[in-house]
């Protein structure tokens, strides 16, 4: 038994709402060996980790999970259970456990809750060696082992009062993450974010550390605003006991007398003595100050005993009033986020997230843009990079958590839109633990199947809806297609509100759904409309939404229907969205790569971004208002796609092509050369349209094929799933080539000639 890969789900991901880790377990030779097979194997599990008999299992009773392995249940399982309980006793409540087999006979995906990252691996290494020597009937130091945990818990955990802090805003709904081993601590989000280091908050300023940390000075600026201080006599005994007082803002949090035992007086604290405290914090200049004060009785008045201010400390230690030696703990955590957040704010941004099979990079550009139309400034991550007020600050594919905790840290971010890939979510789940609005686009065909065992439409389903999940708020809503089945699906169990959308007001769905009273976006007499119950308004008319093509390129209608109905729900006014579906080109610019038109005397190039059947079908459905005389499509398919979805997008370019151009190139991936030909020849072999086929390597090659014969009347589609950017350029630069009087300048403010709708 072996560990394939751990995977670290760190957002919400298709298990969970909260971190687990995914592990893929080959159980090798003991595939076919359930527990009831192995001679001594329960007994031997059982003495070494008896406090499993808690574990209830799929059984739901005491003792359940040991009725389990009486009856047989595989290894898999089994180390579900003990990585679980490995944590539990040394300390960390976790319970949470799945474990799967795949399709690969003897493989499982064993996922465990865990608190610290290092812990939970560690677990699960643990684990495995005390099941197989469990089987093997090999010696095992349970004690020891957990001693070894517990000294892994220690190094790695949060002391004590920033995991005090992290915890209380965890209890106020504001985002809280660990930045670093130090126990730098994020708060909130983007432009609301507050940071936290031990005690030291971001209002700590290095000058007030530095008068704290200079006796001499610090006494003189407490003894000018009338705190009492010790005599300048170095020779001078104090007298009283020692107590530390923690001073939050303007009051003082907590109090404890130190000696032998640390006592908790926060109650008995005098109001002058606290009023000084204060009065010491504010002339050093700290936020969260330690004072320390000498005192015969903490609960009467200074003077009446000589008591005096002995010090003022920046980065106080929490610990002592978390947890005394005697006395009740304190909320220290509690008040210094008080102090950072005001009421009712929970250092959230909006945050709105968009997914799906198709479309879902347009739609994110697309709400960016028109929340941009607010004032706002908006973070936003796609496949083409990260942007931030429409500056690109990273390029690349950043639809994944990383790339949406980047947006989320920055802070000159006010609102966020994040795209988040299949990928992404399986690989360490969401880069944020909830959103406002989730934009589910599509399901369609699907594609990515059979990779990462995700092999079929509901799987993947599974996958999209992560980000419909959370939706925690009763407020926030979930934007769905209502034509796709899988996608409106996803309204069920939904704790916000759902929208719907479809180009068909008399969608069945989006009809019933809108007659109890809900809100829903779509497309009448060529206007987008948007209407909660009886209630509608005319957002724009197609024929003003350049991104769509007068209505004609139907899943940009569906594009602009979804972004549309994200920002309504979102509070965005009629009139900005208006504005921002006007002025949303759909160019290189606004949409790279996505249904870019170029222009050449009555002929005409798309350069876009097909990678699936859904994506093809859409295609050749928009294509079907264009008026062209002959169709020519340059293009390809990865080869991590199953042979199913490459045959199948080869039937749909027969369908709706005259010429088509296959080119092999940097997306075999793992297919031998020729073998990708092949499988979408065997798909365009029954095309109803298709009247040549040529096969040539490389992109770039076979678009200089392509653009060799182009004539008045073509239509010319390139389509690239490697980098459309540079795809284009390529376009771009081929075409400029071309001599005139064939070359026409510019794309034209309007629709040329070939682009009006056939009679």
């Amino acid at each position: 038994m072996r560990f394939r890969k751990v995977l670290a789900l760190r957002g919400p991901n298709y298990w969970a709402n909260f971190p687990v880790l995914e592990a893929w377990v080959d159980l090798e030779e003991l595939k076919d060996s359930p527990s009831d097979e192995l001679p001594g194997f329960n007994d031997r599990l059982k003495s070494w980790l008896p406090s499993m008999i808690e574990h209830r299992c799929s059984v739901g009773d005491r003792g359940g999970f040991f009725e389990r392995l009486r009856r047989g249940t595989w290894q898999g399982h089994i180390l579900e259970h003990v990585a679980l309980e490995l944590q539990c006793l040394i300390g960390i409540d976790v319970g949470f456990g799945r474990a799967r087999e795949t399709n690969e006979d003897g493989v499982y995906k064993v996922v465990i809750e865990y608190e610290e990252e290092e812990v939970g691996r560690a677990a699960l290494e643990r684990g495995m060696e005390l099941c197989l020597a469990a089987v093997y009937d090999r010696p095992f130091d349970v004690a020891a082992e957990l001693e070894a945990l517990k000294k892994l818990h220690r190094e790695v955990r949060l002391p004590s009062g920033p995991a005090a802090i992290v915890e209380a805003a965890r209890a106020r709904n504001i985002p809280a993450h660990r930045l670093n081993r130090d126990g730098l601590i994020l708060l909130g989000q983007g432009a609301k974010q507050r940071r936290v280091l031990g005690s030291n908050t971001d209002r700590t300023g290095a000058i007030a550390e530095s008068i704290a940390g200079d006796r001499e000075l610090s006494r003189s600026l407490l003894r000018a605003v009338g705190v009492p201080v010790p005599e300048d006599d170095p020779c001078g005994q104090l007298s009283g006991e020692e107590h530390r007082l923690l001073v939050v803002g303007d009051r003082v949090v907590a109090a404890a007398r130190r000696g032998a035992t640390v006592v908790d007086v926060t109650d008995r604290v005098h109001p002058e003595i606290a009023a000084f405290a204060v009065d010491a914090a504010r002339v050093v200049g700290l936020d969260v100050a330690g004072v320390d004060v000498a005192a015969h009785n903490i609960a009467r008045p200074l003077g009446e005993h000589r008591g005096v201010v002995t010090g003022v400390h920046a980065s106080p230690d929490l610990a002592i009033h978390l947890a005394p030696d005697e006395g009740k703990p304190r909320p220290v955590g509690e008040a210094i986020v008080d102090s950072l957040f005001e009421a009712g704010d929970n250092g959230r941004i909006p945050l709105i997230a968009v997914t799906g099979v198709n479309g879902k990079t347009t739609t994110t550009r697309l709400i960016a843009h028109i929340l941009d139309r607010t004032g706002l400034t908006v973070g936003m991550t796609c496949t083409e990079g990260i942007y931030v007020d429409g500056r690109l600050i990273e390029s690349g594919d950043c639809s994944g958590p990383r790339s949406a905790r980047a947006i989320l840290m920055n802070p000159l971010v006010e609102a966020a839109v994040l795209e988040c890939a299949r990928g992404g979510i399986l690989r360490e789940g969401l880069g944020f633990d909830r959103c406002d609005v989730a934009v589910v686009t599509n399901i369609g065909e699907g594609d990515h199947l059979g990779l990462a065992d995700i092999e079929s439409l509901e799987k993947l389903a599974r996958v999209k809806k992560t980000i419909v999940d959370v939706v925690m708020r009763p407020d926030g809503h979930a934007v769905l297609n209502a034509a796709d089945p899988l996608v409106a699906g996803m309204a069920e169990g939904c704790k916000g509100r759902v929208v719907f959308f479809a180009r068909d007001p008399e969608n069945a769905v989006l009809s019933a759904h809108r007659a109890g009273g809900g809100k829903v976006a779509f497309v009448r007499d060529e206007t987008i409309v948007v209407a909660e119950g009886d209630r509608e308004e005319a957002v724009v008319t197609l024929a003003r939404v350049p991104l769509t093509f007068q209505g004609r390129v139907g899943f940009q209608v569906e594009n602009a229907l979804a972004s549309a109905a994200a920002c309504w729900s979102n509070g965005v006014p009629v009139s900005a969205i208006r504005a921002g579906l006007e002025s949303f080109r759909g160019d290189a610019i606004d949409a790279p790569g996505r249904f870019n038109v170029l222009h050449k005397h009555g002929a005409t190039v798309i350069v876009d971004y097909g990678h699936n059947p859904s994506a093809r079908a859409a295609l050749v459905e928009a294509l079907n208002h264009f008026p062209h005389e002959r169709r020519v499509i340059v293009c390809s398919a990865d080869g991590d796609r199953t042979d199913d979805s490459i045959v199948r997008q080869g039937e749909i370019l027969g369908d709706g092509f005259d010429r088509v151009i296959l080119y092999e190139d940097r997306n075999r991936r793992g297919r031998a050369e020729g073998a990708i030909f092949e499988l979408l020849k065997r798909g365009l072999a029954g095309g109803r349209r298709v009247r040549s086929v040529e096969a040539i390597h490389g992109e770039a090659a076979a678009i200089e094929l392509a653009m060799r014969d182009l004539a008045a009347g073509d239509l010319v589609v390139v389509q690239s799933d490697e980098d459309v950017i540079a795809t284009r350029a390529v376009v771009e630069a081929r075409l400029a080539e071309i001599p005139a009087p064939e070359l026409d300048e510019a794309m034209p403010s309007r629709p040329a000639k070939a682009l009006q709708p056939a009679s």
